[in-house]
């Protein structure tokens, strides 16, 4: 707290009478960070693409998010070290995914009415899978760095990472 209120050159007891406890603080900050990661995949309007674009651009676009947001990933790995303890008692998080899955069953019924997408795709499994694409690659950028790949990090690898993560992503919605 007392760092916190340095960086806002405030009073700590501002602080403390604002948010009340360091766990109202974090709580405070995850629900921001979501709301700026939903505010994002929510900025662009995936409908005017058409199902498979869509698709596409949601998965590289939360790899991006994660790519460019690096804080969202390491609160993102604290929260889940306490098995969500703070997004469990925060009434805002989970209402953000709402038009998120909204977004996603439209595509998938656009494209399902095309006939280009498969009938048996679980919203939410499709959006853990993506997203999982994105975040895995930014959490342990490092570690697989320095095991074997190099950095992640460098412009062709990126490019290359998120041609990938959308073409998996089609690939999967496109399979018999």
């Amino acid at each position: 707290m007392e760092s916190v209120a340095r960086a806002a050159r405030v009073a700590k007891g501002l602080v403390f009478h604002h948010f009340g406890t360091k766990q109202a603080l974090y709580r405070a900050v995850l629900e921001r960070i979501y709301a700026e990661l939903r505010a994002r995949q929510d900025a662009t309007d995936l409908s005017g693409l058409g199902p498979v674009a869509g698709m596409r651009h949601l998965a590289t676009d939360t790899f991006r998010i994660f790519r460019e947001r690096p804080e969202i990933v390491a609160l993102m790995n604290e929260e889940n070290l306490h098995r969500a303890r703070n997004i469990r008692r925060s009434a805002s998080i989970p209402a953000l995914y709402n038009p998120l899955l909204d977004a996603i069953e439209k595509l998938l019924a656009a494209g399902r009415a095309e006939n280009l997408f498969r009938a048996d795709v679980d919203p939410v499994a499709l959006y853990v899978a993506l997203s999982g694409l994105g975040y895995f690659y930014c959490a342990n950028r490092w570690t697989l760095g320095a095991a074997f790949a190099g950095d992640l990090f460098r412009p062709d690898r990126i490019e290359g990472y998120e041609t990938l993560v959308g073409d998996m992503v089609v690939a999967y919605l496109t399979a018999r």
